[in-house]
């Protein structure tokens, strides 16, 4: 059987991924990391180099992937709060990884920097004029459609006396398309 390199990189992302999103940079093992890839120490370094750099390099991949799922337009600033919304729900490991990243490593690498640019040159190609700038429009409606992460357990056993459930998440997932809907509206007659 043929070694198949990209094969090995790939898996070492994906367990890299999982191992990051579970304990953090400071808290991942390489060890963890290359058991669960079925790969050896020596081809993490060699392929990604020191511990922060494969951080980063699952940042980054995980960035473009979300990128490539997220299919709503920035002319529908609603819609695409709650796709985003949808897509962080369905992998809890994307929340935590994104928490891990604000908490340990605020840094941004360029193709983050370069997605947000993109993304603000989208808004304001299909918003038009606002009452506030794109950017700080762009914040408050990425700090919606994280409400699922951002969301402390305490607030949902105070609402129920338990974990949010499915039914009661997707209340959640409307609150973000109303609030978001408004704000897009108010700020549209606003200008």
């Amino acid at each position: 059987m043929a070694y198949d390199s990209h094969a090995t990189r790939a898996r070492i992302l994906e367990a890299a991924y999982r191992e990051f999103a579970a304990y953090g940079l400071a808290g991942a093992r390489i060890d963890r990391i290359a058991a669960n890839a079925k790969a050896n120490k020596r081809a993490i370094y060699e392929y990604f180099g020191k511990k922060e750099d494969l951080f980063d390099q699952v940042v980054t991949e995980r960035l473009e992937l979300s990128v490539q799922a997220v299919s709503a337009s920035w002319d529908d600033l609603p819609q695409l709060t709650v796709d985003v919304f949808d897509y962080y729900a369905s992998d809890p490991d994307r929340m935590r990884l994104t928490l891990w990243r604000q908490l340990e490593r605020p840094a941004p690498v360029e193709r983050e920097v370069d997605h947000y640019r993109e993304s603000l040159e989208a808004m304001a190609e299909g918003g038009g004029d606002r009452a506030i700038t794109d950017a700080d429009l762009y914040a408050v409606i990425w700090a919606i459609h994280h409400v699922r992460v951002l969301t402390p357990l305490a607030l949902q056993l105070a609402d129920s006396g338990a974990p949010w459930s499915k039914e009661r998440w997707q209340q959640v997932r409307d609150a973000a398309l109303t609030s978001v809907s408004r704000i897009v509206r108010e700020q549209s007659s606003a200008s």
